[in-house]
């Protein structure tokens, strides 16, 4: 067989496939733009689902844009989250396309359903454009407040996105104050996402400020948080420095913490017992005792 006849397939493998594909991706923008799409549901969500699966692959499907913009204009949480995934991951390469989205982030940041709300202000602080940044700070800063613990959430990790972009514009707004207040938040993982960010911010001050009142108050609420936000909270034990003695120290966290070291994970075991100075041979039990427990909780989960 010639070299020519064996290089024919291979070299023309590849840029059939290329070409196949862009006629694919005009066939995707055709199907994005007829109105029976558009008002079905099901076959929009199919739509979007193929060009974020051509997204993936690495083919350049950045001429949909003013289609997938458009596309986002539904009740459909499923199409939303797919499209604000596109959004974020063009934004960064093509700032001048990504404007088209920022007005109808914005919309989906004051929408009824708190999950449309949450999605939209994490995709607008995931744009990370420095150039777009003026429009992020208002939805970030209602989050805040909003009554949706979800929001709150999402609005908390925000702020952290919005220092990674400007920390100068954080540092000189009211966020670390409403952070601060926010520790006090009736839900748990607010809670803890305003620890991890203000640990952050306030990285070169030592991370956040701790005191009797505030550590106290995060201890009796150790039941509230899972497995993550335990290890947060009592991660902030050993940076507290008590005006007592030592031993006042000891007994009054241990107070506090021995009924969760009867039950909580190894890791929050060993947290604790690096806060607070236990005897080892007291800390060797307690390790010992949780890791019997978790075994057999695994060999139930085994048998079941």
């Amino acid at each position: 067989m010639s070299t020519k006849a064996q290089g024919g397939g291979a070299g023309t493998g590849q840029p059939y496939f290329v070409d196949q594909k862009k006629g694919e991706v005009n066939e995707l923008r055709m199907l994005l733009g007829k109105l029976t799409v558009q008002r079905d549901k099901k076959k929009l969500r199919e739509v979007v689902k193929k060009v974020i699966a051509y997204m993936t692959l690495g083919i350049d499907v950045t001429r949909l844009f003013d289609q997938m913009v458009m596309a986002c204009h539904t009740t459909d949480v499923v199409i939303k989250k797919m499209v604000y995934l596109y959004l974020t991951h063009y934004a960064a390469a093509n700032p001048d396309l990504a404007i088209l989205g920022i007005n109808t982030l914005c919309k989906d940041a004051g929408d009824a359903d708190p999950m449309v709300r949450g999605l939209a202000i994490r995709s607008l602080t995931s744009l990370r454009l420095p150039t777009v940044i003026e429009y992020v700070t208002e939805p970030v800063r209602k989050g805040l407040r909003d009554h949706s613990p979800y929001v709150r959430k999402t609005a908390v990790m925000g702020v952290l996105k919005i220092y990674h972009m400007n920390p100068v514009l954080v540092q000189e707004s009211d966020f670390v104050n409403q952070l601060y207040n926010m520790v006090r938040d009736s839900d748990a993982k607010v809670v803890a996402n305003c620890l991890v960010v203000l640990n952050e911010i306030m990285r070169e001050e030592g991370g956040v400020a701790i005191n009797k009142k505030l550590i106290t108050y995060l201890l009796n609420r150790i039941d509230e948080f899972n497995e993550w936000g335990q290890t947060i909270v009592l991660d902030l034990v050993p940076k507290y420095t008590p005006r007592s003695d030592e031993e006042v120290r000891v007994l009054t966290v241990f107070c506090f913490v021995l009924p969760f070291l009867m039950r909580s994970s190894t890791c929050s075991v060993l947290l604790v017992l690096k806060g607070s100075s236990l005897p080892s041979a007291l800390c060797a039990r307690a390790v010992q005792r949780q890791r019997t427990q978790e075994n057999k909780q695994k060999n139930k989960t085994r048998q079941n």
